[in-house]
């Protein structure tokens, strides 16, 4: 697919007022891995307290939006799309049906969290990963950006504003979001 003119390159930064209290971002809240101890984050309701997940701050409730994620060390991660009023307290299947289209790596397997999971190719495990948002058509897409090779759709309709969502799963797994330096053509 070229997606050179149809859709935004987004520059996405993590929304500090999400993030886990085990999470670590950077000062240019671009970078997200798990920290070493519990961090001290000020209350918010928006704020995860069982998943090790942050959201971006940007929120998207049409168009077409495009952004990567460079995933290092090989570890455990969760990567994907969630709905703004999307369960953030308690452990919960993070599916469709609950708000969440996400990609999860852990180290023999990797999914599509769909229910029930849609087994993926362990070849397929990306170390640059494209996500592709189109809105009305109701698709998130994942590419593998180095081998430039399709991962995994989602289709859903979609009836409220989507957030960009990280989860480093394991200690040594940093996550870097970034805005593509030149139209991806998978």
């Amino acid at each position: 697919m070229d997606f050179a003119n149809i859709f935004l390159q987004l520059d996405v930064t993590l929304d500090p007022m999400t993030n886990h209290r085990w999470l670590l971002l950077s000062d240019d809240r671009k970078k997200v891995q798990e920290a070493l101890s519990e961090t001290e984050v000020p209350f918010s309701k928006q704020r995860f307290d069982s998943w090790p997940c942050v959201l971006g701050w940007e929120g998207f409730s049409c168009g077409r939006h495009y952004w990567e994620v460079t995933l290092a060390n090989k570890g455990y991660w969760r990567l994907g799309v969630t709905t703004a009023s999307s369960k953030r307290h308690g452990r919960f299947p993070m599916t469709p049906a609950a708000g969440y289209w996400t990609l999860w790596r852990s180290t023999r397997q990797f999914y599509a969290c769909t229910q029930p999971e849609t087994v993926l190719p362990v070849g397929l495990v990306p170390h640059k990963v494209g996500v592709y948002l189109d809105y009305e058509e109701g698709q998130i897409s994942f590419y593998n950006v180095d081998t430039k090779t399709h991962i995994f759709t989602f289709s859903d309709t979609f009836r409220e504003s989507l957030y960009p969502l990280f989860a480093p799963l394991d200690g040594r797994t940093l996550i870097t979001v970034s805005c593509p330096k030149s139209d991806p053509q998978f």
